[in-house]
């Protein structure tokens, strides 16, 4: 649609629909899946259509999914988007608040674990205590988050590198300097169309945004995240990662896959040689 709708009652004419897998965690193994890792992604899934096509399409992008049974089904949501990627969520089904999770099929995983981008869902909260065993580098997704809410406390105390939406922050960069004095080793807070900010212990830079049409702006948030991370991973610095980081979420925005499966070649060609590139490279793990 060309904008939401304001505080009002409105009637919407000009707008298209999709349906599409979503969830912040299948969108950073996807990401990690284009970008040639082989991701094992932990989830809870009913035993219904939209589960089946989830668990189909880990299979087709070369993910390894551990699913949990939910009995209340797999939560789906319904996104409204104007061309400006803003969005309003609505969740038709949540899931259940405190799902079963198979300890015994995860545990190796977690311990074997380099990197886990942890998901701020509930089917997350019994890893945790797992997770404080792991030498694993720890990064969380905090989303919208406003600073106080009590959910997320647990997830921060986990996490090595944070990143964050500016959308609910008062004073973002006081926020990301406060869990720098904490011990947390990266903040990142992503500031929509304005870009982005990666704050660390010794520098602050900021990223400008990559200009695309927008089709569809989930997933971007997820491809930044895990692109960033795979670039520094590959030795760039923050000014080049943070480049590569927008590159890819400007890739995604461009099409209406959560990941495009492509997402090298997008990055390529929206680039146009325009950065050095040292994660663009046959690389997996």
């Amino acid at each position: 649609m060309a904008e939401l709708p304001g505080d009002r009652p409105a009637t919407i004419q000009d707008c298209t629909w999709f349906e599409a897998a979503g969830s912040t965690g299948l969108g950073k193994a996807m990401a990690l899946a284009a970008l040639g890792y082989r991701p094992v992604l932990h989830a809870t899934l009913g035993e219904d259509d939209a589960g089946d096509r989830i668990r189909a399409l880990c299979d087709s992008r070369g993910i390894t999914l551990i699913a949990d049974k939910d009995p209340a089904g797999t939560a789906r949501h319904l996104n409204l988007m104007d061309h400006d990627g803003r969005r309003i969520s609505i969740f038709l089904s949540n899931g259940s608040s405190a799902p079963d999770v198979d300890m015994t099929a995860i545990t190796t995983p977690i311990l074997d674990a380099q990197t886990i981008f942890l998901g701020i869902t509930a089917s997350s909260l019994p890893l945790l205590p797992l997770l404080r065993e792991s030498d694993a580098e720890i990064l969380v997704d905090l989303h919208d988050y406003d600073g106080i809410s009590p959910w997320h406390a647990p997830f921060i105390a986990c996490a090595d590198v944070v990143q964050v939406s500016d959308e609910q922050l008062s004073a973002p960069s006081v926020q990301a300097n406060a869990w720098l004095s904490q011990g947390k080793r990266q903040v990142i807070v992503t500031r929509g169309a304005d870009g982005a900010t990666i704050h660390s212990p010794f520098s602050k830079t900021d990223v400008p945004p990559v200009s695309t049409l927008v089709k569809d702006a989930n997933g971007a948030g997820d491809v930044f995240s895990v692109a960033l991370w795979h670039a520094e991973r590959m030795g760039a610095g923050p000014d080049l990662a943070g480049s590569f980081a927008a590159l890819a979420a400007a890739a995604t925005l461009s099409t209406t896959d959560l990941v495009p499966p492509d997402l090298r070649a997008r990055i390529r060609e929206l680039a146009r040689g325009s950065i050095a590139d040292p994660a663009l490279g046959s690389h997996t793990a």
